[in-house]
């Protein structure tokens, strides 16, 4: 086996949920039965009304074995567009408060979420303090997993481009040059989001990403699982059956 890769579905939300379901598709037509991340925003767009259809989706997701990450509070900046909500001035109090309301309207819809993945990956240092603080678990900057506020591991991430003409031209290309670049990494994440099947060019590449990621035999996993896989080999030294031994020497 050559590694596992995380598969991370952002901006999950009711009015996104039936293009997030044809991204799983995509990823469980390649590898049947595959968790993936669900990183779901509670109140997207400031519309936190949940249908109960669309939260009984995301409780029967979870129950096979998806992740449900919490992904921001509404997907917007300060000036209202889609995009990075923490930023460098934030204060920390104002990231718990954010942090807080996401939290508990995904518990109240049964949706507890231990882990949390910002959106745009904008992740200001007022949000560690602000995540140790509230007890999660694991958060995942671009590039890095945190476990708690103590432990962390480089974890690569691929994804593709939609926001702008150039990004959706050249982002394609420069995925499937990344996933060579990580041919060797032992855990990557492949970051798909629903605007990637908004255009065909971005569509077509989804699912060869997630043939090229699986093809080369790596298994499904979560960020949970990374996560406790790091813990135990903290806690003894010892990588259990070797698979990741190579990752953690």
């Amino acid at each position: 086996m050559s590694g596992a890769a995380i598969i991370s579905i952002h901006d999950v939300a009711p009015d996104t949920l039936s293009a997030c379901e044809q991204l799983r598709d995509v990823v469980q037509t390649a590898m049947d039965d595959a968790p993936v991340s669900l990183l779901v925003v509670p109140n997207y767009h400031g519309d936190g009304s949940w249908p109960d259809r669309a939260a009984a989706r995301l409780r029967e997701l979870q129950s096979v074995g998806d992740e449900v990450v919490l992904h921001g509070w509404e997907h917007r900046d300060a000036t209202g567009r889609d995009g990075a909500e923490f930023f460098r001035s934030m204060t920390v109090a104002t990231a718990a408060d954010l942090l807080r309301r996401g939290r508990c309207l995904l518990q109240g819809l049964g949706l507890p979420a231990t882990g949390f993945i910002a959106p745009a990956y904008a992740h200001p240092p007022c949000l560690h303090r602000a995540l140790a603080d509230a007890g999660f678990d694991w958060w995942a900057t671009r590039g890095v997993l945190h476990i708690g506020a103590r432990h962390q591991q480089c974890l690569p991430s691929v994804g593709l481009g939609a926001s702008t003409p150039l990004k959706r031209r050249l982002s394609p290309s420069v995925a499937r040059a990344a996933a060579v670049l990580y041919r060797r990494a032992p855990v990557i994440r492949l970051d798909l989001h629903p605007a990637d099947l908004q255009h065909p060019r971005l569509g077509r590449a989804v699912g060869l990403l997630v043939e090229r990621v699986f093809g080369s035999g790596r298994e499904p996993v979560r960020h949970v699982d990374v996560a406790r896989w790091i813990m135990e080999y903290r806690a003894t030294g010892s990588a259990g059956d070797g698979t990741w031994r190579r990752w953690f020497d």
